[in-house]
């Protein structure tokens, strides 16, 4: 059956939080997405469903400027989320571009991603720093990527931003 990509619904939550954390490994990216939710910071969430199986998911949520260029509206891609047994048949790959393009019909100006360059160059991100911009008080290099949804916005873009405050605890045994 084909792979059917949509928005989430209230039915699939359970079904998310499985697929992150089995995609992770853990709990802390499934509490994430549940924590961005319940504050209302889940602005685009999408699910791929394949046999009547919920296998992937992709969200997204605003950034804050910290300082910098206040006038853009900046989006975090994350997390992004393939059960394991369903990895590498291009699942991923279909969330991604579909939360990019709702992004996009939303109005977020510009997307960031905190990832592998070598899997999120060829949807277009490019290193954050080569552009001004950079997460307040951390130096991820060229993992922290960005890319342009309003023509223009990467030209005029610069400072510091932050995650939303759900992020905060990421990483903290």
């Amino acid at each position: 059956m084909k792979p059917i990509v949509r928005d989430e619904r209230h039915t699939d939550l359970a079904a998310i939080y499985e697929v992150v954390r089995a995609a992770f490994r853990h709990d802390e990216e499934a509490e994430l997405v549940e924590q961005l939710r319940n504050a209302g910071a889940l602005v685009v969430s999408i699910v791929l469903v394949c046999d009547e199986r919920l296998t992937a998911h992709a969200s997204a949520s605003p950034m804050i400027w910290v300082d910098g260029s206040t006038h853009f509206v900046a989006w975090a891609l994350a997390p992004v989320s393939v059960t394991p047994m369903e990895q590498g048949r291009g699942y991923g790959t279909k969330v991604v571009w579909e939360t990019i393009e709702r992004c996009r019909q939303l109005g977020a100006d510009i997307l960031t991603v905190l990832g592998n360059p070598v899997y999120y160059e060829r949807f277009g991100f490019m290193p954050a720093s080569q552009h001004g911009l950079g997460i307040e008080g951390k130096d991820f290099g060229d993992a922290f990527m960005v890319m342009e949804l309003t023509k223009g916005a990467l030209h005029e873009a610069q400072g510091w931003l932050r995650w939303h405050p759900a992020f905060d605890d990421m990483g903290e045994d």
